[in-house]
């Protein structure tokens, strides 16, 4: 029986042989009346984004017709708070401990000048949910030793512009100093607007905290108040007072801040034994008693303050990570990608400190649907483990790590003036061995010299040969720089997300494990042992996971595996993109025990439930 699915027939040979297609497929078939499986409509990816030599890519730079994408708006329910102040006060530090991202949050250093860049963050106290922005330290002074302060100001700027509030961070430690001076002069004159709160931080005991903070009231920002950004002292003072300041000069949206004050009094009137002020006497009767509206007033007061606390439904974010060497222009493709400096950008190795996050919507095609919402993430160049020591880098390059776990796709990206490297290999096998769906985008291809008809697919062959680990990943060649097929980019990020979560039937692919081990039979050992295929199916996604049951895993050598892997990408289209995890599994004790085979191990030690092995990144040959 033939599959529902949509076949493409090819006329093959009766009998087990090599068939020759006529219609230019790189693969064959043996058996009768085989058919190439898709479950969608065909994708000709080498002509979509690998053109031949007769259709250069030069020539295919017309974008696509989809909904337009544009910068993802914060919920105006949720308003921003800047937090800003000179270097090394401990900003960050107060945004870890507010966010309660103590682990894996922003990075902290006993040195000036680790954040540079403007990080968010969400956070949530009494209930109500609101974002932190992190910004690098302000100094208006440059000189030779400030590295990057200028446009640290403008990313510190762009953050107080659009925030509902700022905390002022200073230093109790150290006393008042003429920069904190010269930022409160700014703050005064610039943000009347919106509430501005000075936090001393440092201040760990309770009973000299109190002392060093009085030495900031000269800054004419009101009440200065003690903080440790280490320990949690004051935080929640300051949180309450800036919910306050945001409330009496609403700068954020009307009923922020108030769901906790809603919520006890509903409970008080619940409780309340006397008439409440809107009730008379005879509807504090009946509310006594339980009946009529007054009752029900009360009742439905108390559940609508208990609902302000349920959270919205929120589209899901499509993270996207974008890796590299350092100083391949990762950070000038997240800001052609956002249309605004997002990141400092400079010719220095190692510019990006944090990783920075980025959010796009592309509407919703229907009225009523839910947008898509993309979260791009650059982070640190990552440079080979013998020359990160232990300090700021190998927390940036912990993040970089991280940030390919977390991701749905990540964006490789490669200088297409300086070729594949040996980081760039380790970089490509730590993305396949966490199965992780993957672009390779070549940056600076406007740098490239002497292009010609057939530099593209030259360029092309050469980064499948040095890359074999993400052989299975689409090739992009763009300038940042420019801005060149960077609108490209949202297209091949679909498409590989929509082969990472691809699931296929467990018919489709038996048929195509049968015509594989039909065609190319597992190999035998000297001893005359051959492993024996029975069957497969998918387990699961994200990335595609395919199970195969075998007599014995061990019988199966690597290339098999591989073999195992081709076919299937040739044969089923929406593997472009992703790697496919395989596990292989033995049969179990019992068995082993009914075909007569006791004593015989088979995937390890008998019993063992059929565990398995696992082949977790396999790729072409």
């Amino acid at each position: 029986m033939m599959p529902i699915c949509s076949r493409k027939v090819f006329v093959v040979s009766t009998f087990l042989g090599l068939v020759q297609l006529k219609q230019g497929a790189s693969f064959v078939i043996a058996g009768a009346n085989h058919v190439q499986r898709s479950l969608s409509p065909p994708v000709l990816f080498s002509t979509t984004y690998e053109q031949s030599a007769a259709q250069p890519q030069e020539e295919q730079d017309e974008e696509e017709q989809q909904q337009p994408i544009r910068r993802h708006k914060l919920n105006k329910k949720e308003p921003l708070v800047a937090v800003v102040g000179r270097p090394n006060v401990g900003k960050s530090a107060l945004v870890n401990r507010i966010c309660n991202t103590q682990s894996g949050g922003a990075i902290v250093a006993d040195e000036p000048g680790i954040t540079r860049d403007r990080t968010y963050r969400s956070a949530e106290f009494l209930g109500e949910k609101f974002w932190l922005v992190d910004t690098g330290g302000l100094v208006f002074d440059d000189d030779a030793n400030t590295v990057f302060s200028k446009e640290i100001r403008q990313q510190a700027m762009i953050a107080m512009e659009e925030s509902s509030a700022v905390i002022f961070v200073v230093d109790g430690q150290q006393g008042f100093t003429a920069l904190d001076s010269q930022i409160a002069d700014f703050l005064r004159k610039e943000l009347k607007r919106i509430p501005v709160l000075v936090a001393v931080n440092k201040c760990e005991s309770e009973k000299t905290g109190a002392i060093s903070a009085a030495d900031f009231w000269q800054l004419g920002l009101g009440n200065p108040y003690p903080v440790s950004a280490l320990h949690g002292v004051g935080t929640a003072d300051l949180l309450e007072e800036m919910f306050q300041g945001m409330i009496d000069k609403k700068s954020a949206v009307e009923g922020f801040g108030t769901k906790v004050k809603k919520l006890s009094q509903a409970k008080s009137n619940l409780k309340h034994k006397g008439p409440l002020p809107w009730e008379d006497e005879t509807e504090y009767k009946m509310r006594k008693w339980g009946i009529g509206d007054p009752a029900q007033r009360v009742i439905d007061d108390y559940e609508a303050a208990i609902s302000a606390f349920e959270n919205d439904v929120q589209p899901e974010d499509i993270n996207v990570a974008i890796i590299g060497r350092p100083n391949v222009g990762k950070s000038s493709l997240l800001n052609a990608i956002f249309g605004d400096t997002r990141a400092i950008v400079s010719d220095v190795a190692g510019t990006t400190r944090d990783s920075i996050d980025a959010m796009m919507e592309r509407p919703a095609a229907t009225e009523g649907g839910v947008p898509t919402i993309y979260r791009f993430v650059d982070t640190a160049g990552i440079r080979r483990k013998g020359k990160v020591d232990y300090g700021p880098e190998f927390f940036m390059v912990n993040r970089a790590l991280r940030a390919i776990r977390r991701a749905d796709v990540v964006l490789l990206i490669l200088d297409a003036t300086a070729g594949v490297t040996e980081q760039d290999r380790i970089l490509a096998q730590k993305i396949s061995d966490d199965g992780r769906a993957c672009v390779i985008i070549c940056n600076k291809w406007d740098a490239v010299v002497d292009k010609d008809s057939s530099t593209y697919d030259k360029s092309v062959k050469y980064v499948r040969s040095e890359l074999p680990q993400v052989r299975w990943a689409p090739i992009l060649f763009l300038s940042a720089a420019t801005g060149q097929r960077v609108g490209k980019v949202y297209g091949l990020i679909d498409d590989a997300l929509q082969a990472h979560r691809r699931r296929f039937p467990t018919a489709i692919l038996n048929e195509v494990l049968r015509d594989a081990v039909l065609w190319q039979p597992p190999p035998a050992r000297r001893s005359g042992a051959a492993a024996k295929v029975y069957y497969c199916n998918q387990v699961s996604t994200r990335p595609p996971t395919i199970v195969v049951f075998c007599n014995d895993p061990g019988l199966l050598p690597d290339n098999y595996r591989r073999y195992l892997d081709r076919k299937f990408r040739e044969s089923l289209d929406g593997f472009e993109a992703t790697p496919i995890r395989w596990i292989f599994r033995g049969r179990r004790e019992r068995d082993v025990v009914r075909a007569g085979g006791k004593g015989k191990t088979m995937n390890g030690a008998p019993g063992g439930g059929g565990s398995g092995t696992s082949f977790p990144f396999p790729h072409a040959d």
